[in-house]
C-alpha cells in the first residue's frame, strides 16, 4: 500500500517515521510534563493552569490565520516565489501576534477569574506572538518538504519545557508561574531557532505585497476557521467545565484528555506526511485509492492502543500522576470510543487539505461543535467531567462519521468500505512493523 503513494525526495514511509518518531518523543517530554505539574501542583492547580492556558490556546488557534496550511499549499503548488511567499507571512506574523495576544486580553477580561493573576495573563499573552511564528515557520518548512526541520521545532518545544519545568517548578517550587515561564522559555528559544533557520534559507524583505498577502490570507482563513472549530470540539468543554464545575473537576477531565488525545498520535502523523505530499503533486487519483486502506490500518492500531488503555488507566493514573486523578480514568475510558472513530477524520483531512478543501471541516463540524455545547450545557451539571466526557464523544463521533460520508461520496467508494477489513491490512502491518525494526537495527 504505500509504495503507491507519491514519490517525494524520500519514501512516505520514511517521512511517517520521521514524524511519528518525532511525536513520540514530543508525547512522552509532555507525559513527563503533565506528571510533574501534576505531583507538584495537584489537581486544583492543574486545573487552574489548564483553565488559564485554554484561552490562548483557542485564540491561537484562530488568529494563526491558518498561514501553515496556506504557507504549505502555496509552497507546494508554486504560485509564487518562495522568497515572496515567506516574506509575507513573517510579515502577517507580526500582525498576528499582536491580535492574538488582544484577543487573549479581552478573554480573560471577560472571564474574570481572580486567580488569574496579572503576571500571570502577562507572561501567557507573550507566548502568543512566539508560538505563532513556530506554527507559521513549521508551514515554510512542510511547503518545501523539508519535514525533518518541521519535526525538529515539533519536539523541541515541549523537550525545552520539560527541562525549564524541572527546574522552576520542581526545584526552585515556583508552582503555576513556573509551569507558565517554562512553556513561554521553550516557546522563546524554538521560535528564534526556527527565525535563524528561515533568514538563512530565504532572502527575506519586510515590504507589503498585497496580491500575495491577500492569498496567504484568503485561503488562510479557511484552514484558520477550520483549525478554531476541530480546536473549540476540543478544548470547549474546558472552559464550560471551569463555569459549571470545579477547579478540580477540570484538572481531572484535563489529564484524562491529554492521555486519550494522544492515541492521534499516528494518524496525525500519517496526516502531516500526506498534506505535505498532496500539495507537492497534482494527481490525486492514485493517491485517493490508497487513503481508506491507509484509514482502515489507523483504525486497526489506535483501536488496539485504546484497548490496552482502557485495561491499564485505572492501575497507572492514579500509580503516576497521584491518587488526585483517579477520577480520571473513568473519564479516559468513556471518551476513548470517540478518540478512536476521529482517528479516521485525521488521516482523511490530510489528503482533502492538502488539495485546498479545509471549508469540508467546517461545514461538517460546526453542528458537530453546537451538539458538543448543548450536551455539555445538559450534562456537565450533574455529571461533571464524566457529562463532558460523553458530549464529546457524539461530538466527535458525528464530525468524523460526516467526513467520511463526504470523503465517499467524491472518491466514489462504499460507506462501508472503512469497516471492510481485510487479511491485506494486517499483512500491511506487519510490513511496517517489520520496516520499524529493520530500521532501528541499521
Amino acid at each position: 500500500m504505500l509504495s503507491f503513494l507519491p514519490v517525494a525526495k524520500r519514501g512516505f514511509f520514511r517521512d511517517f517515521v520521521g514524524v511519528l518518531n518525532s511525536n513520540i518523543f514530543s508525547l512522552i517530554c509532555a507525559l513527563l510534563i503533565s506528571v510533574l505539574l501534576t505531583r507538584v501542583l495537584g489537581a486544583e492547580g492543574y486545573g487552574l493552569f489548564n483553565a488559564l492556558v485554554v484561552v490562548p490556546l483557542i485564540v491561537v488557534s484562530l488568529t494563526h490565520l491558518g498561514i501553515r496550511g496556506a504557507s504549505i499549499y502555496l509552497l507546494g503548488q508554486k504560485k509564487y516565489p518562495d522568497d515572496q511567499i515567506v516574506s509575507s507571512v513573517l510579515f502577517i506574523l507580526v500582525f498576528a501576534g499582536l491580535l492574538g495576544m488582544l484577543m487573549s486580553l479581552l478573554g480573560y477580561y471577560y472571564l474574570d477569574n481572580p486567580d488569574f493573576t496579572h503576571l500571570l495573563i502577562a507572561l501567557v499573552l507573550f507566548v502568543i506572538p512566539f508560538r505563532l511564528s513556530i506554527i507559521y515557520i513549521t508551514g515554510i518548512f512542510l511547503g518545501k518538504d523539508e519535514i525533518k526541520k518541521a519535526n525538529q521545532l515539533n519536539w523541541a518545544i515541549n523537550f525545552i519545557n520539560l527541562l525549564l519545568a524541572a527546574i522552576l517548578v520542581w526545584g526552585m517550587n515556583m508552582d503555576i508561574v513556573g509551569a507558565v515561564i517554562s512553556a513561554l522559555g521553550a516557546n522563546v528559544l524554538v521560535s528564534i531557532w526556527a527565525l535563524q533557520s528561515i533568514f538563512k534559507s530565504f532572502t527575506i524583505k519586510f515590504v507589503f505585497l498585497p496580491r500575495i498577502v491577500k492569498h496567504i490570507i484568503r485561503m488562510g482563513l479557511l484552514f484558520s476557521i477550520t483549525f478554531f472549530v476541530i480546536q473549540l470540539n476540543y478544548k470547549l468543554d474546558i472552559l464550560l467545565l471551569e463555569r459549571w464545575s470545579t477547579m478540580t473537576e477540570v484538572g481531572v477531565y484535563s489529564l484524562a484528555t491529554q492521555i486519550a488525545e494522544q492515541l492521534w498520535q499516528v494518524p496525525l502523523a500519517i496526516g502531516i506526511v500526506l498534506f505535505s505530499r498532496t500539495a507537492n503533486q497534482g494527481d490525486q487519483k492514485e493517491l485517493a485509492q490508497t487513503i481508506v486502506p491507509l484509514a482502515r490500518l489507523t483504525i486497526w492500531v489506535v483501536s488496539g492502543i485504546a484497548l490496552l488503555m482502557f485495561v491499564l488507566a485505572p492501575f497507572l493514573i492514579p500509580l503516576i500522576f497521584g491518587s488526585e486523578f483517579s477520577s480520571s480514568a473513568p473519564m479516559l475510558q468513556l471518551i476513548l470510543p470517540g478518540i478512536i472513530i476521529m482517528a479516521v477524520f485525521r488521516v482523511l483531512s490530510g489528503q482533502l487539505e492538502g488539495m485546498g478543501k479545509p471549508h469540508i471541516t467546517i461545514y461538517i463540524f460546526i453542528p458537530a461543535l453546537m451538539i458538543n455545547v448543548g450536551l455539555n450545557y445538559l450534562w456537565i451539571p450533574e455529571y461533571g467531567g464524566l457529562g463532558a466526557a460523553m458530549a464529546s464523544n457524539i461530538s466527535y463521533v458525528l464530525g468524523a462519521i460526516g467526513y467520511w460520508i463526504y470523503y465517499a461520496v467524491i472518491n466514489q467508494v462504499s460507506f462501508w468500505e472503512i469497516l471492510r477489513f481485510r487479511k491485506s491490512d494486517f499483512n500491511q502491518l506487519s510490513g511496517l512493523m517489520d520496516k520499524i525494526r529493520s530500521r532501528g537495527t541499521s
